[in-house]
């Protein structure tokens, strides 16, 4: 392995900390928790377990709600409570063997939640329904709102105990810190709603309780610097966002874009990424954060990283400082391993999103390049 490439494989230091290389897994919900109880399971941490060993430098959780009505989908995992913790330190002593770091995702999903029973109707900026197959969301009152921001300091104090190496606050694809910032579902007329500043005041009021609770322990945001739909908002904003946490002291983002609720050509996750110009779809507002992005600070990408030699090139352009990846570790674990080993061909990833659907059953996996756990391999998707 020689030239830029080989850059990608290096130590590095960077949003507060150190890593063995320059590739992260993306946070990923793989189902698999306890329903009940939003406790993680053998199985699943032993996924992590998988991905760490596999040579991955930094491993990101999938989403862990902060409080039961904020959970966002089903067999998710939780840091609602305080009995989780002893969760954390199981899965980062997994994790920590395997040689990676880990950094915890907290979310709450808003109107786009599946609250576990008893827990209480959805919570949403403006009230109503955010998308077809949703219920309709309470308009959140500032008792609400307070408690939420708490709910959230809490969690990220229950992952450190717990041994992780830093946390991640989810504020993309459509949960409800993205739901404040959108013109489209908070119409609001108080201090949360009616500006820009109202609009993302809470993406703030988040971080600063969750920096109070931890100190100088690494804190990090994914984002949708897009919303990705007709009316939403749109690049200028979700980068005017960024700075301004990059200013208050956020360690490191996550470029994402779109929602639960965008297009196909605009979705989180799209089809058909092949090597080549079909990568990296958000790479243009990457590449913007990170030429105004104070030093020391991570900007990650996400989204349709297949190839070395793409990847290598982002690196080397200065787009971003490291190289996010969700569905290519889905199909591949050992994928960092493999190319380290030389085998440098790109992720077998056909992009075909047929690993979401797995979820409905176990444990979220390809079915198309392996049957490890799960039983039955599930069809091709189809064309």
């Amino acid at each position: 392995m020689e030239g830029k490439v080989s850059r990608l494989f290096q130590p590095l230091s960077t949003g507060g900390l150190s890593l063995r290389n320059r590739f992260m897994r993306s946070a990923t919900w793989l189902a698999g928790a306890d329903e009940a109880s939003g406790a993680l399971t053998e199985g699943l941490i032993g996924r992590y377990g998988e991905i760490a060993a596999g040579g991955i430098g930094l491993v990101t959780t999938g989403f862990a709600y902060v409080r039961a009505d904020g959970r966002g989908a089903p067999r998710q995992w939780g840091l609602h409570e305080d009995a989780r913790t002893a969760d954390v330190r199981r899965l980062a002593d997994v994790v920590h063997d395997g040689g990676a770091r880990l950094m915890v995702q907290l979310v709450h999903a808003g109107a786009m939640g599946l609250p576990l029973d008893g827990a209480g109707p959805l919570l949403s900026p403006s009230g109503g329904v955010l998308r077809e197959g949703t219920g309709p969301g309470r308009a959140m009152t500032d008792e609400d709102i307070a408690a939420v921001v708490a709910d959230f300091a809490a969690a990220s104090r229950r992952g450190r105990e717990g041994g992780a190496d830093a946390v991640q606050i989810h504020g993309a694809h459509g949960y409800l810190l993205t739901q404040f910032l959108s013109p489209l579902h908070n119409g609001r007329d108080d201090g949360w709603g009616q500006s820009f500043e109202g609009r993302s005041r809470l993406f703030f009021d988040v971080y600063r309780a969750v920096r109070a609770e931890l100190g100088d322990f690494p804190v990090w945001y994914k984002l949708s610097l897009s919303e990705g739909v007709d009316g939403g908002y749109g690049p200028e904003e979700g980068l005017r966002l960024a700075l301004a946490l990059f200013e208050a002291g956020v360690d490191g983002i996550e470029v994402s874009g779109g929602t639960g609720y965008s297009p196909a050509d605009r979705a989180v996750s799209r089809i058909g990424i092949t090597k080549g110009a079909s990568e990296a779809y958000f790479a243009s507002e990457a590449k913007t954060l990170r030429a105004q992005a104070p030093a020391g600070r991570a900007v990650a990408l996400v989204g349709g990283l297949r190839s070395l030699e793409r990847m290598a090139d982002l690196v080397e352009e200065g787009t971003c400082d490291l190289l996010s990846l969700c569905r290519p570790l889905i199909a591949e674990p050992d994928l960092i391993n493999r190319w380290v080993e030389e085998d440098e061909a790109p992720s077998a990833c056909v992009s075909c999103n047929a690993c979401f659907r797995t979820a409905r059953r176990g444990i979220l996996h390809c079915p198309v390049m392996r049957d490890r756990h799960e039983g039955d391999w599930d069809p091709l998707p189809e064309s």
